[in-house]
């Protein structure tokens, strides 16, 4: 193996095991955020702020018109390229914080609460936040500061969770739910120049025609995606009112943002190394499948777990008076199966420069999942979650498969092998639970996911260790791990 390939091979594991063990201490932030929020206020006060969340996240889209990711996959990019990077970014970043305060009074009239327009405002502080700190923080993902990245998120984290504790300890309710974004935005822009120390030159608008198609597809995706990710709050908040918006948002929080919390610092690792490798397509593609393979051991069995305990889940960590919520939270589960792995396919078209037919698939996973949302309205947020669920396994699964397939060097059957074996770990594991006598349980809440979640990782490790690819990569990960220990 020569030189280069140790070393990246090196650089590839130490930045996983640092963004990795960032990301567990942001999920239990996170994770303890949802629990001692959901103590502290009710669920009119996050139905508020996640009727404004869609709006000022579709804004957001246009916040660097994906130049973030060019500065990232370019092989070559100069000084005066950054330059212009930055003026633009923050110049878009202005303009879209502008237009979020501007809408703010027809959000209010939209649904009916005067209250919408002060939270509108104080919402769209992190965009420009964000815009500002959108270069420093490329520079560091393309120079492979993993570990600098990993402590801005969780300084981030740490700040944003005590800043919203805290406010809605003193009483000021949905506000606390907007006042601590703004902290940890801030914190991420004040950490990332620190790290960096680069600094602008005169503004300049001029930019490369190929970042530009570039950052615009991507643009272009993350625009239509939107919807597939925001359209059920806006419906449900819209028709079903604040108190179904906030049980269907702390379902989608608990279950869909760790998730969240996984793939995406994941792909800060993944696509500036695949980057650099894409023109060597068997070793491209044998890094993506045994990153899917050990993603998919890690989640999928873990999704299956509480989807399966829904409601002891639910009662556990909320409390009795929030069972509402275990419904929505199954299909949430059911849908999520295939998340993991589906969301990491984004790294294929970015790191080959295939943006454009990225955007394509975008566009049509979008309108299958609005149509989804629509028809599921009528029976509401359970509804929608239930359509979301179903619709993904028909319409869209099925369709990115074969894309890849044409994308290459990733196959179709690739992608679905992962899938497929810890689905039917997953109907395994739910047909013994169903067969458990209640006495092993004893009525506990504790137990009942205890046994879910030993159910559905004992039979994931078994079929995984039947298949040669994750067995071996199951191999690797302990050879490593004890000569880790014994260094």
């Amino acid at each position: 193996m020569s030189a280069e390939k140790i070393q990246f091979g090196r650089t590839a594991l130490r930045g996983g095991l640092v963004t990795g063990g960032a990301q567990a201490v942001r999920m239990l932030i996170q994770f303890v955020s949802v629990v001692v929020l959901a103590r502290l206020l009710v669920p009119e006060d996050f139905g508020l702020v996640a009727s404004v969340s869609p709006i000022v996240a579709f804004v957001g889209l246009f916040q660097n018109l994906g130049l973030q990711q060019a500065v990232i996959q370019r092989k070559e990019i100069d000084e005066a390229q950054l330059n212009q990077v930055f003026w633009i970014s923050t110049l878009v970043g202005l303009a879209c914080t502008l237009l979020v305060v501007a809408l703010s009074p027809a959000v209010a009239v939209f649904y009916g609460d005067p209250r919408m327009t002060a939270i509108t405002i104080a919402a769209a502080a992190p965009l420009l936040l964000g815009s500002l700190a959108a270069l420093p923080l490329a520079l560091l993902n393309r120079h492979l500061k993993f570990g600098q990245l990993a402590l801005n998120d969780v300084y981030a984290a740490v700040v944003g969770l005590v800043v919203t504790a805290a406010a809605a300890y003193f009483g000021m309710g949905y506000w606390s739910l907007v006042i601590g974004p703004a902290a940890s935005a801030a914190i991420v822009l004040l950490a990332a120049w620190c790290a960096t120390r680069w600094m602008p030159g005169r503004p300049n608008l001029r930019i490369d025609r190929d970042i530009i198609s570039f950052g615009a597809n991507l643009t272009g995706f993350n625009l239509v995606n939107f919807f597939a990710r925001n359209l059920d709050n806006i419906l449900i908040g819209r028709f079903s009112g604040p108190v179904a918006l906030g049980y269907y948002d702390r379902a989608y929080k608990l279950l869909l943002f760790p998730l969240q919390n996984i793939t995406q610092p994941l792909s800060r690792v993944m696509i500036p190394l695949m980057s650099r490798i894409q023109e060597d397509k068997p070793r491209f593609r044998d890094i993506y499948m045994r990153t899917n393979w050990l993603l998919a051991m890690v989640t999928m069995p873990g999704i299956a777990a509480l989807t399966l305990a829904a409601e002891p889940t639910v009662s556990l960590l909320f409390g009795a008076q929030w069972l509402p919520v275990a419904p929505i939270f199954a299909w949430l589960g059911i849908a999520s199966l295939m998340q993991p792995v589906s969301s990491t396919t984004g790294w294929l078209f970015i790191c080959q420069g295939e943006t454009k037919t990225m955007f394509r698939w975008g566009v049509y996973s979008s309108l299958t999942t609005v149509l989804s949302f629509v028809v599921g309205l009528q029976w509401g947020a359970i509804g929608v979650a239930a359509a979301y669920a179903v619709s993904g396994y028909i319409l869209r699964v099925p369709v990115l498969a074969w894309l890849l397939g044409r994308l290459g060097p990733v196959s179709a059957a690739d992608f679905l092998l992962v899938q497929g074996l810890f689905l039917l770990s997953a109907l395994a594991a739910w047909i013994g639970y169903r067969l458990l006598p209640e006495m092993l349980t004893g009525g506990s809440d504790l137990l009942a996911l205890a046994s879910a979640v030993c159910l559905n990782y004992g039979l994931a490790l078994l079929l995984a260790l039947a298949l040669r690819q994750p067995r071996q990569v199951l191999f690797d990960i302990l050879s490593k791990g004890v000569g880790a220990i014994r260094r």
